[in-house]
């Protein structure tokens, strides 16, 4: 994304340098620092019944949305950015959308610290340890490039009190309990990307961030890089959040009353005090060819983490079912 930095030793495009919290001249090679990356500022936490009153706006550029034609994915740019691929598919097709009379801006982003080479080596390792995966298949996948994207997630705080009743297993046999549990659930995530969240091993990807090291939003990481614009709006995103959040609270409640027993809980939530932070996380894309499929990768962004799409050969597992029976 281009955000109208300019070198102040030569007057040339600077960009984001992953792992750096820099901004990096792509001319003489001028590095500025991003105070807001360094900084110790925590995300602010916003009350989530007042969202609609207290959202910022303010991406710090005159932003506008633009839609790719084949997928449908949609990405914030600097209004005076020509539009180029899509980072979901590749297509060239995309146009500027319908304006948006709010463009909701995100109070926290999480730059990106793996850089794309070393996103390539992730990838090159993780595919080659695909069990079932075609032999020759990391010598053979037509990777393309990869493209560096920021997604929007959604992280909500809310105090919770859970009312519980379960079977509990002693060394006398099984007990029937119930009760109550007050747990504060801090950073819960919930992806807002609908180009994501579809599919459940690149989900896995997008909501495994530490959150802790988010900071204060600021246009200058964006600098070369798109960032998608939310599909699933906050609303929409919390309402969506209702089973896996349950599953975690029954863990929690499990972990915390059985003393190191199982107790085969039901619980019922009231919730307190909802607040949330709009985040942008980095994310690496790649989607490579192999006889004549696509399939889809993601590499997260900060940690390295790698999930997606990869062809299976029957053929394969029988071979490795073969050496393991000699």
């Amino acid at each position: 994304m281009e955000n109208g930095r300019k070198c102040p030793s030569c007057g040339g495009t600077m960009i984001f340098e992953p792992g750096w919290d820099s901004l990096l001249c792509q001319s003489c090679g001028y590095k500025e620092i991003i105070p807001e990356l360094v900084s110790k500022i925590p995300v602010q936490e916003m009350d989530f019944l007042s969202a609609q009153n207290t959202a910022s706006h303010d991406w710090g550029m005159e932003a506008k949305v633009v839609q790719c034609r084949h997928c449908g994915a949609q990405t914030i740019q600097n209004k005076l950015q020509l539009s180029g691929l899509c980072p979901f598919c590749g297509s060239t097709t995309v146009e500027t959308a319908d304006p948006e009379k709010d463009i909701m801006a995100p109070n926290g982003i999480i730059p990106f610290k793996i850089t794309e080479k070393r996103a390539f080596y992730i990838f090159k390792e993780w595919i080659k340890d695909r069990s079932l995966a075609p032999g020759k298949l990391a010598a053979n996948a037509d990777l393309k490039k990869f493209y560096g994207i920021y997604v929007p997630l959604f992280t909500f705080d809310v105090l919770t009190v859970n009312r519980y009743t379960g079977k509990y297993n002693t060394a006398e046999g099984v007990r029937f309990k119930s009760g109550k549990y007050q747990f504060q659930v801090d950073d819960f995530p919930v992806v807002a990307s609908r180009q994501l969240s579809s599919d459940r091993l690149l989900q896995s990807v997008v909501k495994d961030y530490w959150t802790k090291e988010a900071r204060p939003y600021t246009p200058d990481a964006l600098a070369g890089f798109p960032c998608e614009h939310y599909s699933i709006g906050l609303k929409e995103a919390w309402n969506s959040s209702g089973e896996e959040l349950y599953k975690y609270l029954k863990r929690e409640t499990e972990n915390h009353e059985s003393k190191g027993t199982y107790l085969d809980a039901e619980i019922a939530t009231d919730y307190f005090d909802l607040k949330y932070k709009y985040l942008i996380v980095p994310v690496w894309l790649n989607s490579f060819e192999y006889d004549n499929r696509l399939y889809t990768v993601v590499i997260n962004g900060q940690t390295g983490k790698i999930n997606g799409q990869w062809p299976k050969s029957f053929g394969t597992f029988l071979l490795k079912a073969v050496d393991l029976l000699l």
